[in-house]
């Protein structure tokens, strides 16, 4: 993460335009499209850890040549957004991988316990890493900032390899790969909640992405921030989303996680629409960065809580493709709304992105709760365990 807040900021920094911001966004979405739901039944087919330290060495080989490319100066756009891509494609493989490695680890009764602790495990690493981007980005040139993904990807090989971790490639697979890739199409369109939960979560993504994408502009351009001060947003979100995981990590286990979802998710757009009217002086720039704890808490709890019901809707040996198409839906709904982040930022301003963030997800939760197949999500059964295709469908 401090490779890619490096190149965020360099990004901000250099182009200083909502339109290349964009443009660099919708690049690292469409991996996601593309190799998510195709990366789905590999998971389920062959050794998870061979994804994810494969996943690791893409990232770190691309910032090896960037590092001798750029030879210790700038780097040039077309590089840089082949980089991007790059970083995307391993994302696309180790994120499916990851998610569907959970349930396999665990008892299935604490699967959402151990989902929120992740995230909050990811969050404390992010709670440094936006200011150690920034320190290194004032004193090192961007091409040798990317070197530390090779340092990344050496602990990451390491702890991979140490991990005992529940594959299914023992299993005879009597159904071709096409096959299975189109089977977790069928998986998600047959389980109504969750194929309805989807379409909302990927609506609201959409209409959401364009505040999100330019979040580092926000605080340059419209509170007239420096990159400093956008690291310490980025920290405070940070610091929000680790109180959010852990929270799930201790209360994980309620019983309905999709109501209890959604009043997270409510907090989190009572916060983004607060954003939106923030005045664009250094009081609102320091409110800004305040209102980044309860977005980041309510934002993270609530995302914990539905990732395991997505984990938990299906058998474990089926769940990589699962989360395969989850992901490629959100990567989809990504550049859509990215497509209209610049047009949108220039033409009716950047907090009022903000408030359409806020308010398109108060809308979602309130479908997602008058949607009765939706609403029974929070009584499904848990099917962590090998079943059929039926009775995983049913």
């Amino acid at each position: 993460m401090i490779a890619q807040y490096a190149l965020m900021w360099y990004l901000t920094d250099v182009t200083k335009s909502p339109a290349l911001l964009a443009l660099y966004s919708i690049i690292g979405f469409v991996p996601g499209i593309i190799a998510a739901p195709l990366v789905g039944p590999l998971v389920d087919r062959i050794n998870k850890k061979i994804l994810l330290i494969v996943g690791d060495w893409i990232v770190a080989i691309a910032a090896i040549v960037l590092a001798i490319s750029g030879n210790g100066g700038a780097l040039p756009f077309g590089l840089l957004g082949i980089a991007v891509f790059i970083r995307s494609l391993a994302g696309a493989i180790q994120d499916p991988t990851t998610q569907s490695i959970i349930p396999t680890l665990v008892p299935e009764h604490i699967v959402p316990k151990v989902g929120g602790l992740n995230g909050a495990f990811s969050s404390a690493s992010m709670v440094i890493t936006p200011a150690i981007a920034a320190f290194l980005y004032n004193v090192m040139p961007i091409s040798q900032i990317m070197l530390v993904d090779v340092v990344g990807a050496i602990i990451g090989t390491i702890a991979v390899l140490l991990t005992k971790i529940q594959s299914f490639d023992h299993i005879v697979k009597e159904s071709a790969y096409l096959s299975e890739l189109t089977e977790g199409f069928g998986l998600v369109k047959n389980h109504k909640g969750i194929f309805h939960f989807l379409i909302i979560k990927t609506l609201v993504l959409m209409f959401s992405m364009p505040a999100f994408s330019l979040y580092p502009l926000i605080t340059t351009s419209y509170f007239h921030g420096s990159i400093s001060d956008a690291s310490i947003v980025e920290v405070f979100w940070s610091i929000g989303s680790l109180l959010g995981g852990i929270l799930i990590g201790i209360l994980g286990t309620t019983k309905k996680r999709l109501t209890t979802g959604v009043i997270w998710y409510m907090i989190s757009a009572i916060g983004f629409v607060s954003m939106g009217f923030l005045p664009d002086t250094h009081l609102g720039l320091l409110l800004f960065i305040g209102l980044q704890l309860p977005a980041g808490i309510g934002y993270m709890a609530a995302n914990g809580l539905f990732t395991s019901i997505i984990q938990q809707a299906f058998p474990a040996h089926q769940t990589g493709r699962v989360m395969g198409i989850a992901q490629a839906l959100s990567s989809l709904a990504s550049p859509i709304g990215l497509i209209f982040a610049a047009p949108a930022a220039e033409t009716i301003g950047l907090p009022l992105l903000l408030i359409i963030a806020g308010s398109s997800i108060f809308v979602g939760n309130i479908v997602s709760m008058l949607l009765p197949d939706v609403k029974l999500l929070d009584h499904m059964s848990v099917m962590t365990h090998i079943k059929n295709n039926r009775s995983s469908a049913e």
